[in-house]
Order: C-alpha cells, then sequence, then structure tokens
C-alpha cells in the first residue's frame, strides 16, 4: 500500500469497524425535526440513480425489518448512497467519508495489509 492510500484511510475511516455489526449493516445519520439520530440499519436494496447508487435502508423494528424513508419528504423510492453509510459509529458521527462513496474499498485495502505476517 503507498502513502496516499495510508493517508485515505487515516481520513476517510479513522476508527475500525465495529464487530457487532451484521452482514450489511452500517450506522446512519438520520435527520429529524428534533435533530440528527445515529441509527443502526441494513443496506439491502439497490437502487441504481442517475448519479450512481443508492441502497434502500431497512431498520429493525419489533424483530422485523422497516423500510426508512431517507429523505425526509416521505420519498422511499429512493435510498442513501454509500458515502452516508459507515461501519463505525464514531465515524459516522463525524461524518469521516460524507462525499466519498469508496470508502469500502479502502476498508479492505486496510484490513488486508494488516492480515499480511
Amino acid at each position: 500500500m503507498d502513502d496516499r492510500m495510508r493517508q485515505m484511510i487515516e481520513a476517510y475511516i479513522p476508527n475500525p469497524p465495529d464487530p457487532s455489526l451484521e452482514m450489511s449493516e452500517y450506522f446512519y445519520c438520520r435527520s429529524t425535526s428534533s435533530g440528527d439520530k445515529i441509527i443502526r440499519v441494513f443496506a439491502l436494496d439497490i437502487l441504481p440513480h442517475r448519479d450512481g447508487v443508492e441502497y434502500g435502508l431497512y431498520q429493525k423494528r419489533g424483530g422485523r425489518l422497516c423500510r426508512i424513508d431517507t429523505r425526509g419528504d416521505g420519498d422511499r423510492s429512493r435510498g442513501a448512497p454509500m458515502s452516508a453509510l459507515y461501519d463505525n459509529y464514531q465515524d459516522c458521527k463525524d461524518q469521516t467519508h460524507y462525499m466519498y462513496e469508496r470508502w469500502e474499498l479502502l476498508r479492505e485495502l486496510q484490513q488486508a495489509e494488516q492480515e499480511e505476517p
């Protein structure tokens, strides 16, 4: 891994992934009328969008998954971009990669380097 990649990892994903997250589960900052709230969500639907790909988000409620409104306008046909999803609570709170879609690739590179002897 080169120095540029290390700098990007430090900037975009400074904290390690939360081991308690399940597969396809992320932290998401949901804006409400009473302020922002960080919630755990599952990114399950892939929604093509003119600017790329968005993901339909679901939250566990009462033992089942319920689709959530990510735009605050009642439009559930749109989702959230990968840049709005985080694998660490503190990174989500700090919005470390808000405009960077490919942060998961950085995480893979980081983990691969840590596994090398």
